[in-house]
C-alpha cells in the first residue's frame, strides 16, 4: 500500500537535537495541561493501580488500555448507557471490560488476532462499543460497514476488505447473506446480536451463546501484526467508497488534546451519541470520552424530541451533531422545545457537514453561547474548530488550525494561494489515515508531500481563520467564472422561509454552466420559484442566482448530513 507519512511538526530536516528537547518538552507540558483541565486525575484505590498495572502488562498499547484502566479505578461507575428498542440498558466500567474480555476471547476463537479484520454491521448500541473496544484488545481492525447500505454496497466493502470475521445486527442477516453471496462467501464466520438466531444455523451463532462460554480475563498477549485500527469507508458522495485506513499504532493526539482543552471536556461528562457510529466523527468522540472515563449515552435512532428527553433525563452535558440534527431540533414546535430541560448541556460540537452561520445563530438563539464547530475529515483526523464566539466575529468559519496541523491552500498547480484566495484545502498531522485500503492509486492522488485532500476548497483571512467555499468537484464554472455553491446555499438559508437549500450546476449551451437550487420550504411557508430568485438577485451578483428552482420535501442525505448531490444532478 502506498502509505501516508506525514512528518511531525519540529521533527523536520534541519531540526537539532536542542530544538527537538524543546518540542518534546513543549508536548509533555501541553498533555499535562489537557490531563489537568479533563479532570482524570480521580483518587484511585491502590489496589485498583496495582491491578490495572499487572494486567497492562499483559497486552498491547491500544485504546483499550483506558477501559482497563476505569475498571479498575472505579468498577462500579456508569459507563454506557443505551436508549434503543430493548428500552433502556446501562453498564459499568467493570463490567464493560470483563465483557470486552470475553467477546474478544469468542473473536479469537473464530479467527481473529492480530493483523486481522473483522466487519461489523450494527446500530448505535453496546454491542458496537464492546465490538471496537474487543478487536483493539486482540490487535485487530474494524471494517465500519453502515447498516443502510444495500447488498451491492456491502459486496464491495467485503471485496476490498476480506474480513476474517462479522459481527451483524440479527435482523440484517437477510443483506448481509445476499451481500456475502455476491463475493464467494467471504466475510467469515458470523455472530448475530439483538435478534433470535436459529439454533441451527451452520453459518452465524447468537452473541450471548458466543459470549457465555467464555472467560472474563484478559485474552493472551498478541504477537505481531500491526496493533490494529478501524477501517472507514468514505461517504462515497461521488463514485464507489474508499476505505479509509487508520492504525492505532500510528496514531497522534496533539489536535485531540488540543480539542479537549478548549471546548473543556471532562471526565465527569455524560455526551449524548446521536450520530452513526459506523461514521468516523462519532467513534472518536465516543472514544475520546471513554479515555476520559466520561459516561457515553447512546440513542440507537435519531429523533429530535427524543434526544432533548434524554439530555433532561440523563443530564447530559455534551454531544456531537451534524448541522442537520440542529436544524430539525430547532424546527421542533416551541412547546416541544420549551418542555425538557437542556441546561445542563456545556458544549455541542457540530461536523461532518458544512455549519451555515443561519444554522449557528438559531442554535445558539435557543441553547445559549455552547456550539463548537470542527472542520475535519475520515481521512484526515481533526483539522481546525471554531468556538462560540468565532461564529459571530467571523460568520461561517470553521476555525483556526488545532494543535499539531499543517494547513496548505494549492491551486491546480500546487501553488500556495495568497491569504484571502480559493484554494484546495490540503493538511499535514499525526492523525493522517495510513491510505485507502487496497487503492494505491487513490492514495497517491489525494496528496502532495505528505499533505491530504478530500476535496474541499477553502480560504484563510488576516485573522488565521479558515473557511469552507465549496467541494472541488461541486465548484460551477458560468461564463467562465468560478461559483462557489455554498455562498449562495448560506444566503438562501436566511430566507424566514427556507428550511434548506442546494445548489449544483447544470448543463447551458450559452453559459457552460448555470446555477440549479433544490429548497426545502419551513412549515407552513409559501415560497415560490420567483420568491428564491429575487432573494438572491437583491444580495448576489447576477451570475450567482439561480435560474432554476426545484422544491423538494428534504434534501438526499447520507447518514453523516451530507447531501448527496449525485442525486440532485439524476434528479
Amino acid at each position: 500500500m502506498a502509505e501516508i507519512r506525514p512528518s511531525k511538526p519540529g521533527y523536520g530536516v534541519g531540526v537539532n537535537g536542542f530544538d527537538k528537547l524543546k518540542v518534546r518538552l513543549d508536548r509533555a507540558a501541553f498533555f499535562a495541561k489537557v490531563f489537568r483541565s479533563a479532570k482524570v486525575a480521580a483518587p484511585v484505590r491502590p489496589s485498583g493501580l496495582a491491578q490495572f498495572i499487572k494486567a497492562a502488562r499483559l497486552t498491547k498499547v491500544g485504546p483499550h488500555l483506558a477501559i482497563m484502566f476505569h475498571a479498575a479505578a472505579h468498577p462500579d461507575k456508569e459507563a454506557i448507557v443505551e436508549y434503543g428498542e430493548r428500552g433502556v440498558r446501562r453498564l459499568t466500567w467493570g463490567e464493560l471490560d470483563a465483557t470486552v474480555n470475553r467477546l474478544a476471547h469468542a473473536l479469537a476463537s473464530r479467527g481473529a488476532g492480530s493483523g486481522s479484520r473483522v466487519a461489523i454491521m450494527l446500530p448505535n448500541g453496546i454491542e458496537f462499543l464492546l465490538a471496537q473496544q474487543a478487536l483493539a484488545r486482540l490487535g485487530a481492525t474494524a471494517v465500519q460497514i453502515g447498516y443502510r447500505l444495500k447488498p451491492g454496497e456491502i459486496a464491495f466493502i467485503l471485496g476490498n476488505s476480506e474480513p476474517n470475521v462479522t459481527i451483524v445486527q440479527a435482523s440484517y442477516l437477510p443483506t448481509m447473506r445476499e451481500a456475502r453471496a455476491q463475493v464467494g462467501g467471504k466475510g467469515g464466520p458470523m455472530i448475530a446480536c439483538g435478534g433470535d438466531v436459529p439454533t441451527d444455523a451452520t453459518d452465524v451463532i447468537e452473541w450471548d451463546r458466543a459470549l457465555a462460554s467464555q472467560p472474563p480475563e484478559l485474552p493472551p498477549r498478541v504477537r505481531g501484526g500491526d496493533g490494529g485500527g478501524v477501517i472507514v469507508y468514505t461517504s462515497g458522495t461521488t463514485g464507489k467508497p474508499k476505505g479509509a485506513n487508520r492504525s492505532w499504532k500510528r496514531t497522534g493526539f496533539e489536535s485531540v488534546g488540543d480539542m479537549i482543552y478548549q471546548c473543556g471536556m471532562r471526565a465527569d461528562d455524560r455526551q449524548l451519541v446521536v450520530c452513526p457510529l459506523y461514521h468516523s466523527a462519532a467513534p472518536a468522540f465516543v472514544a475520546i470520552s471513554l479515555a476520559l472515563g466520561a459516561t457515553v449515552v447512546l440513542q440507537n435512532h435519531f429523533d429530535p424530541e427524543q434526544a432533548l428527553s434524554i439530555i433532561e433525563r440523563e443530564k447530559i452535558t455534551c454531544t456531537l451533531m451534524v448541522p442537520t440534527m440542529m436544524i430539525r431540533i430547532c424546527a421542533l414546535p416551541k412547546p416541544a422545545l420549551d418542555k425538557y430541560d437542556t441546561s445542563s448541556l456545556r458544549w455541542v460540537m457540530s461536523g461532518a457537514a458544512p455549519l451555515t452561520t443561519d444554522a449557528a445563530r438559531r442554535f445558539m438563539e435557543r441553547f445559549g453561547p455552547i456550539l463548537w464547530n470542527f472542520y475535519g475529515s475520515t481521512e484526515t483526523g481533526l483539522v481546525t474548530m471554531a468556538g462560540p464566539g468565532d461564529h459571530l466575529t467571523h460568520p461561517g468559519t470553521i476555525g483556526k488550525a488545532l494543535r499539531g496541523n499543517d494547513i496548505r491552500l494549492l491551486d491546480d498547480k500546487g501553488h500556495e494561494v495568497r491569504r484571502g484566495e480559493v484554494g484546495e484545502l490540503y493538511a499535514r498531522n499525526a492523525t493522517l489515515m495510513t491510505g485507502y485500503h487496497g487503492n494505491d492509486g487513490a492514495t497517491n492522488d489525494a496528496q502532495r508531500d505528505g499533505f491530504y485532500s478530500v476535496g474541499d476548497l477553502g480560504r484563510v483571512d488576516d485573522d488565521g481563520y479558515y473557511y469552507l467555499e465549496s467541494r472541488k468537484h461541486d465548484m460551477v464554472i458560468s461564463g467562465g467564472v468560478n461559483i462557489y455553491p455554498r455562498e449562495i446555499e448560506d444566503h438562501l438559508q436566511t430566507h424566514p422561509g427556507i428550511l434548506e437549500a442546494a445548489v449544483i450546476g447544470v448543463p447551458d449551451p450559452e453559459w457552460g454552466e448555470t446555477l440549479h437550487a433544490f429548497v426545502v420550504r419551513r412549515a407552513g411557508a409559501h415560497v415560490s420559484d420567483n420568491d428564491v430568485i429575487d432573494y438572491c438577485r437583491k444580495e448576489l451578483a447576477d451570475y450567482k442566482r439561480p435560474r432554476k428552482v426545484t422544491f423538494l420535501p428534504e434534501l438526499p442525505r447520507n447518514p453523516t448530513g451530507k447531501v448527496l448531490k449525485r442525486e440532485l444532478r439524476d434528479l
